[in-house]
């Protein structure tokens, strides 16, 4: 298992402590009023285990309380980021589900129990949070059940879910599950198949839509392409979209046994980079479209950048912008640092015809509304490769 990183992901260790503090009542206030509450539900031994999809790589997760119990420690010590624990579902806020390994949101009731793993999350458009020292309360920060301590978030956000806590899994010589225990292996051997890299200029920009427009035209083109995310929080929506647009093979980084990739050093992120890269280069496709999550300024993309473009590793750099006067500093970014000239961009700037003719007088990168990606004629655009003559 690798270290903990010491890198610290947080602007200021001052400004949150009056954030701390009020926190600290909340969890009381919400504490107490779910003990005193007449629908409150005690642990029942046939009540049913909900596991988030976070928790995936790891195998036989008992689905009933009575058959877990065994397999459960007090927490005693701090968390690590990526231990797995199960706990209740004690005050239902912004989440009001669970996103569970098939991508399903299984509603939340008051009292369910439920498998999580601890993480940080760097989100500037939804919660940020770190991995905390042991608490008796901790906040849901993902839908997939990643979960920690909310240090900030948008104004128009309401309080997290708060989960409190029943143990921590362990296995069978009863040490504390980390889902780096079960990640993939990397693949020695692989061909070197040419890598579409998808970044955006902030979060919610689009990568998604404009990755999984391009699977679908590649596909359309009898390309046969793998696809994945190597950084982010974990969650299947993404994957899924890439599978339906016709990816045959989807990956992310929680395969390589990360809850999410915020504050990882740079050597778990070259890790996951040649875990994921390396099994999807399996079977031989035509292409891997490759998503990183987040902004091109936020610390772990660019470390992910600067790994893939020092090795040659990037053929094709693709850049989904979330509005027109965000293009030119990104892609001033990605030359002055990278050396990189995008082959398209697209994203949530090219949602309608004016606004795609400001985006094409202000850039000379070509510039696609997402269905003209989605199509055969797609293929054109990544017939050779321009940014790594070569290989790995």
């Amino acid at each position: 298992m690798f270290q903990n990183s010491s890198k610290n992901i947080y602007p200021s260790s001052t400004i949150h402590e009056e954030f701390y503090a009020e926190q600290e009542l909340r969890y009381d206030a919400a504490l107490l009023k779910a003990k005193e509450r007449d629908n409150w539900v005690p642990l029942n031994s046939n009540s049913t285990v909900k596991w988030g999809s976070v928790t995936q790589v790891v195998p036989d997760r008992s689905r009933i309380w009575s058959e877990l119990q065994n397999n459960i420690i007090p927490i005693k010590k701090d968390p690590s980021a990526h231990d797995v624990f199960v706990g209740r579902v004690l005050q239902i806020n912004r989440h009001s589900s669970l996103e569970l390994e098939s991508g399903r949101r299984s509603s939340f009731f008051p009292g369910d129990i439920v498998g999580m793993a601890f993480g940080h999350r760097y989100a500037t458009q939804q919660y940020f949070g770190d991995v905390p020292p042991r608490q008796y309360l901790y906040d849901m920060m993902s839908q997939g059940g990643v979960c920690g301590r909310v240090i900030s978030s948008p104004s128009h956000f309401s309080d997290p879910t708060l989960i409190e806590p029943l143990g921590y899994l362990v296995d069978s010589n009863k040490r504390i599950v980390n889902l780096q225990d079960y990640s993939i292996p990397p693949m020695d051997s692989t061909p070197r198949i040419p890598i579409i890299l998808v970044v955006g200029s902030s979060m919610d920009a689009g990568k998604t839509t404009m990755a999984s427009s391009i699977i679908h035209g590649l596909t359309l083109a009898q390309k046969t392409v793998h696809a994945g995310k190597l950084t982010g929080t974990a969650c299947m929506k993404d994957l899924n979209k890439m599978q339906d647009a016709g990816s045959a093979m989807v990956l992310d980084f929680s395969k390589a046994g990360f809850a999410s990739t915020a504050n990882s050093s740079e050597e778990q992120l070259r890790h996951i980079c040649h875990t994921l890269i390396s099994n999807l280069s399996k079977g031989n496709p035509d292409y891997l479209v490759l998503e990183i999550a987040d902004g091109i300024i936020q610390p772990e993309t660019q470390s992910v950048i600067d790994y893939l473009n020092n090795n040659s590793s990037i053929d094709h750099l693709c850049l989904a912008v979330g509005d027109v006067m965000s293009a030119l500093p990104a892609i001033h970014l990605l030359k002055n640092k990278w050396r990189i000239t995008p082959s398209a961009i697209s994203g949530a700037a090219t949602i309608s015809p004016l606004s795609m003719h400001e985006l094409r007088s202000m850039v000379s990168v070509p510039c696609y509304m997402k269905d003209e990606l989605a199509l055969p004629s797609v293929t054109e655009l990544f017939a050779e490769s321009t940014l790594a003559p070569n290989a790995m």
